[in-house]
């Protein structure tokens, strides 16, 4: 675990990794989704997770989730799936 931990800090540090805000740009941009995905059910953090990649300008979202993989692709993003 302290591998792990020490792993993404220094990520962090390296400006690998950005911290987001959920301001009320990104709530719009979620409220887009889920009302964009009426035909595939959306759960509300996984639209909230969309949009705060796209705010970041994130190239790929990575995820287990088939529905949220689904959005993602319909948004427009690129999926890894892990």
């Amino acid at each position: 675990m302290n591998q792990i931990r020490g792993a993404l800090l220094a990520d962090a540090e390296s400006g690998s990794l950005a911290r987001l805000h959920l301001d009320p740009a990104v709530h719009r941009e979620a409220e887009r989704l889920l009302l964009a995905t009426d035909s595939l059910p959306l759960p509300t953090l996984d639209a909230l997770h969309i949009a705060l990649a796209f705010s970041g300008r994130a190239s790929h979202v990575l995820t287990f989730d088939r529905r949220m993989r689904e959005a993602a692709v319909q948004a427009g993003m690129n999926v890894i799936d892990i």
